[in-house]
């Protein structure tokens, strides 16, 4: 299955999809996060932190009016659900563009490009989290706290890792020249 996705994505890593995902997520973010930001209060919320406790986690779900943990629910089962798909595919087609040109066709560097793909489920999985969190306010589940925390902390290692790749990829296909292997 793996090798599946693995596969697909290089059949469809065209240098102009790969463009057109970037300006695309660039104007997605331009768009949703000032609706965030509205919504949260200027308050920095638990997805863009590495890591949170389960007290900093319900301090921050406390300091939301309930307007905003109404509209903060709702951006983060419709905006959130996009971001991740929209990052991912980005990820992962600009990593199988790099990787063919800087690797050879067999190499088991090519199967790299699925690794974006743990960076989406980890965040859906803090997206879920994080609305049950606002849903169940004033409640305070300690274990949902630490599930949602591991879920962003996860997240972000998958996007550091996924960009590390990039980094990987540019170098090898500067070296090759940008040729396909």
């Amino acid at each position: 299955m793996i090798r599946n996705l693995s596969d697909l994505l290089r059949k469809w890593s065209k240098g102009w999809l790969v463009f057109s995902l970037f300006v695309v997520l660039v104007g997605f973010v331009v768009i949703t996060l000032p609706i965030a930001q509205t919504a949260s209060a200027g308050i920095e919320g638990l997805d863009s932190r590495h890591f949170y406790t389960p007290k900093e986690a319900f301090s921050v779900v406390a300091a939301y009016t309930e307007h905003g943990r109404s509209m903060l629910r709702f951006f983060y089962v419709t905006a959130d659900i996009l971001n991740p798909i929209l990052y991912t595919s980005f990820l992962a087609l600009f990593i199988s563009w790099l990787f063919q040109r800087g690797f050879r066709p067999d190499s088991k560097m090519q199967m790299l490009n699925v690794l974006p793909f743990g960076a989406a489920i980890f965040d859906l999985w803090e997206n879920m989290g994080i609305v049950t969190m606002l849903s169940v306010y004033p409640s305070q589940p300690v274990i949902l706290a630490w599930l949602a925390a591991f879920g962003t902390t996860t997240k972000y290692a998958f996007i550091y890792t996924s960009f590390g790749f990039v980094i990987v990829g540019i170098i090898a296909a500067t070296l090759n020249r940008f040729r396909v292997q």
